[in-house]
């Protein structure tokens, strides 16, 4: 199985947790250029951007740790195009993590803060 297949189920793992866990799912592999948001999801009145890592192991390091501050910024200036094309610049905006290890899922809501980025 390819990077992208595994990639894709992790994916599809994590859009099923934040529907199960009453979330709205909007959009999936929403591409600005090069940056990507893999889900974009509204939780009550706010906007959530939520980025989703996949590790088979711990070898790599955990996946929440491959979401720095390069792979922050890009997944927030595709957020700011995303909102300025959907007309919703003024939404209360969030920036999760789904980090899914084996086949098991660690939902980290608030993974990250974007009001000191220079984008």
């Amino acid at each position: 199985m390819n990077s992208r297949m595994i990639g894709s189920g992790a994916e599809t793992l994590a859009a099923a947790y934040i529907e199960e866990n009453g979330m709205k799912l909007l959009a999936r592999n929403f591409h600005f250029g090069r940056e990507e948001i893999d889900l974009i999801a509204r939780d009550g009145g706010t906007l959530v951007f939520i980025e989703v890592k996949y590790r088979f192991d711990t070898r790599r390091g955990l996946p929440a740790e491959a979401v720095n501050k390069t792979k922050q910024r890009s997944i927030a200036r595709a957020a700011v195009y995303y909102m300025k094309t959907n007309g919703l610049l003024n939404s209360r905006v969030r920036f999760d993590v789904a980090a899914v290890l084996g086949d098991e899922i660690t939902y980290i809501k608030n993974a990250f803060d974007t009001t000191s980025m220079r984008l």
